[in-house]
């Protein structure tokens, strides 16, 4: 039971249509690192699905922040410009994750092999 220090973070929140495909890719991915046939070839995909990961983590902020601006400015906000700007931040979250600036999934990455016991 939540406490009320931390905010509660809830997925049907950010409901996004390319959202959820890039989640089910990313389930995907995880599934066929845990089946990959060469540790090279395993590892790769483990980090393509950290890679995946951060950018659904990126681009969920990048929705919240959004959410922050007000919708009053000189011209309205069309379904088109909303469009635009989820098809834009979705972009930018791909563009981000995969710079790995922000250190995400190469922390998760590297939970995930000391979790295997491939320490690194």
């Amino acid at each position: 039971m939540p406490t009320g220090i931390l905010p509660t973070f809830n997925m049907a929140s950010v409901a996004n249509p390319a959202t959820d495909v890039r989640r089910q890719d990313l389930q995907g991915e995880l599934e066929a690192a845990a089946s990959g046939k060469t540790q090279v070839d395993r590892e790769a995909k483990l980090q393509k699905a950290c890679q995946g990961f951060e950018a659904i983590f990126i681009n969920t902020i990048l929705q919240e922040m959004r959410k922050s601006i007000p919708d009053d400015g000189l011209l309205p906000t069309s379904n088109a410009t909303r469009t635009w700007q989820q098809l834009f931040d979705n972009q930018l979250a791909e563009t981000l994750a995969s710079r790995q600036e922000m250190g995400v999934a190469k922390m998760l990455y590297q939970q995930l092999q000391e979790m295997e016991g491939g320490k690194k």
